[in-house]
């Protein structure tokens, strides 16, 4: 089940980012959605493209 969720992609962690961005361009409060970005794996997607289908 690891290879599976290594695979998959962060989709809540996503939508914590476009949220903190939202917010960013509003001038709320954007870090803490920056944050929970980072904790679900939304980060994860700028590296994921490198990655070759043969990759584990």
């Amino acid at each position: 089940m690891s290879a599976a969720v290594n695979k998959g992609f962060p989709v809540v962690g996503v939508i914590f980012l476009v949220l903190a961005v939202v917010k960013f361009l509003q001038g709320d409060d954007w870090v803490v959605w920056a944050i929970l970005g980072f904790l679900f794996g939304g980060f994860g997607v700028f590296g994921s493209q490198s990655r070759k289908v043969g990759d584990q």
